[in-house]
């Protein structure tokens, strides 16, 4: 009978075989397959006096052939390049934000600049007005558009979170239950390749979705490790949930913990980095350069006059700024710095001027403090509503202007002669300035000889030029004390000693108060991320503050919004305007091709390992048909071998018939 044993074994042992190579071409295509083995062990021998007989061969269980060391490096190889694949995606989708097909934020501004340069060289052009009107309108509907689409960005990927959050929660529990399948199945002395299969293809996955432990792949227990050592894969595993916060990013939380969890790789990694790192500082860098911009335009057209001189109203809404907390911590739009604010009040029926000056410092004054400051100007009221709507606003036969122009009659109190001052020009220096001007002698303006005035420094005291007002002077003759801006000399007598102070006003508004809160600027925005032109100046481009004086043919404003364009106030004073918007738009280009570069580089390392993995686990259809060849001609070789025992035991027993 030990003949028939190990024939039938063998025979045994072949067809299992046999089925075992079929299965494996059957899934030669089978996603996560690994190509199968049935493994045998010799029986244990018989002895028989000092001889051991060989009794056959048994199945000890069908394996799978794997190479668990490329398969960890797969999976990690495709958790790396899940994450890598979404910051491609998202960084593509900003540099589309910043060049669309038509048009660029960056053209834009080049063409606003390139108006504004027109309109200065012709002022009183209606047609130059309203070209530059309608390119402010291009810049500010090309940066809303851009903040329209990282709010679009930041909307798919919260979407995106949770669709991928739902996924690792669904691939959690399935490894879960594979597992205690698996257990199971081992547990009672079985194999479970195909559950192993399985079970491999989902961990996979998960890993696409999060980063695994490169330890736990390989833990005999089946216990993972993700998500940066938060997740851990077991029967009862914690479920993850996603949470938007109040800045609209988004966070991934685990179980009841309000702790965020952050995966180190995975496409969810990816994603939350997209959410909290990519859009916001798309976002950042966008509103600084835009509030340099809208600072520097507003603060060229509220601080100057158009062809319609000064004004009777100016009206802003200041948005959630607290104005009951210090400048520096109101929130303000945009930044305000220590300085001044010059205001104008015009008399309609004299034409006279009279200039105050109310000073200003972000750390101890509040927006309320300066709105009293302000109503405290003669003729002028100014009041902030509950809604936040800043109104300031002339009293009747009167109006108000920031362009600094210079009182009309100077402060001659500390004149005891006759003569009366009056200052002319426009001055264009490059800071404000203070000069005190006193008589040299007693005299007779544009009479006596040597009379003349000493021009000095206010605050250093240090003499800066002399004027001749006495023999040869034309009285009411314009001098030139500084860049622009002179002194007349009404006819009269002077004293020795007399003297009186003019000022030369070069930033009417050096706190940036009215450009912090839009304030008869060009651009009106409570937010940086939605931008309008001044509605009024868009429906009458004349009110564009082409100069100070309002006279026609001032263009000083407009030279100045040109200066503007070649100004190097960004990057710490290293970029201008167009320079800086130049240079995100290279960086963000830089940076997808430097990602494509990592997509690519683990996209060609994961073809290196698939081919290794295919060496060793995948199915070659040759090498299986040559097997099964093998194994059929075994069995063959068996069954002739049973057939001709077979054939021996019956002759045998005819003989003992």
């Amino acid at each position: 009978m030990l003949l028939y044993n190990i024939g039938n074994a063998a025979i045994r042992a072949n067809q299992l075989a046999l089925q075992t190579v079929s299965n494996n071409i059957a899934n030669a295509d089978t996603e996560g397959y690994r190509r199968q083995r049935v493994d045998l062990v010799e029986n244990k021998p018989l002895r028989q006096g000092s001889l051991f007989v060989g009794t056959g061969v048994e199945v000890q269980g069908i394996s799978r052939v794997v190479d668990t060391a490329t398969d960890q490096a797969i999976t990690l190889n495709l958790s790396l390049a899940s994450r890598a694949q979404v910051q491609l995606e998202s960084l593509q989708s900003i540099e589309a934000l910043l060049t669309p097909n038509s048009g660029s934020l960056q053209n834009s501004v080049t063409e606003f600049f390139d108006r504004a340069e027109m309109l200065a060289g012709s002022p009183t052009d209606s047609a130059r007005q309203l070209e530059l009107v309608s390119a402010a309108k291009k810049v500010a509907q090309q940066i809303t558009t851009y903040h329209q689409g990282l709010d679009q960005l930041q909307r798919q990927t919260g979407e995106k979170i949770q669709e991928a959050v739902n996924q690792v929660n669904t691939l959690v529990e399935q490894i879960g239950s594979l597992e205690r399948q698996i257990k199971t199945v081992e547990a009672s002395g079985g194999s479970a390749p195909t559950l192993l299969n399985e079970r491999d293809l989902l961990v996979q996955r998960l890993g696409q979705l999060v980063d695994l432990s490169p330890a736990s792949l390989s833990d005999p227990d089946g216990t993972l490790v993700a998500a940066g050592g938060w997740l851990v894969v077991i029967e009862q595993a914690s479920r993850l949930s996603v949470r938007t916060n109040s800045d609209g990013t988004h966070s991934v939380l685990i179980g009841n913990s309000e702790t965020p969890i952050q995966p180190v790789s995975g496409k969810l990694a990816g994603l939350l980095e997209t959410s909290q790192q990519m859009v916001p500082s798309a976002r950042k860098l966008m509103q600084e350069w835009a509030s340099v911009f809208v600072s520097g335009v507003n603060s060229v057209q509220a601080t100057g006059l158009s062809a319609a001189g000064p004004t009777s109203l100016m009206s802003t809404n200041v948005g959630n700024v607290d104005s009951a907390v210090p400048l520096a911590n109101s929130n303000s739009l945009l930044p305000i710095g220590e300085g001044e604010l010059t205001i104008t009040m015009t008399n309609v029926a004299t034409g006279e001027r009279e200039t105050k000056t109310i000073s200003i410092s972000p750390t101890t004054d509040s927006l309320q403090d300066v709105i009293a400051q302000l109503d405290a100007i003669p003729h002028l009221r100014a009041s902030l509503s509950a809604n936040g709507q800043l109104v300031i606003a002339a009293e009747p036969g009167h109006l108000f202007d920031f362009a600094g122009r210079p009182s009309s009659h100077v402060d001659t109190s500390s004149i005891t002669g006759t003569a009366t001052p009056s200052v002319g020009g426009v001055y264009n220096g490059s800071a404000n300035a203070n000069w005190t001007l006193t008589a040299s002698s007693n005299g007779q303006i544009g009479v006596t000889s040597g009379l003349k005035l000493i021009v000095t420094d206010s605050l250093t005291g240090q003499v800066f030029k002399e004027l001749n007002v006495g023999a040869g002077y034309p009285i009411g003759q314009p001098l030139g004390i500084a860049d622009g801006f002179s002194i007349t000399m009404g006819n009269g007598s002077l004293v020795a000693g007399d003297s009186f102070d003019v000022t030369g006003i070069s930033d009417p508004d050096s706190a940036g108060f009215l450009a912090a809160f839009g304030i008869g600027g060009l651009f009106q925005t409570t937010d940086l991320r939605t931008l309008t032109v001044n509605q009024q100046v868009a429906s009458n481009p004349k009110l564009i503050a082409t100069g100070r004086t309002g006279e026609l043919g001032d263009a000083s404003r407009m030279n100045q919004l040109v200066a503007l364009r070649d100004a190097r106030i960004l990057a710490n004073g290293t970029e201008t305007i167009e320079g800086r918007l130049a240079t995100l738009t290279s960086n963000i280009g830089v940076d997808v091709n430097q990602q494509t570069s990592v997509v690519e580089h683990l996209q060609a390392q994961y073809e290196q390992l698939r081919n290794r993995q295919d060496s060793v686990s995948g199915v070659d259809p040759n090498e299986e048909l040559l097997a099964m060849l093998q194994f059929q001609r075994s069995f063959q070789a068996n069954a002739r071998f049973l057939s001709s025992v077979n054939s021996a035991l019956d002759d045998l027993l005819g003989l003992l018939r």
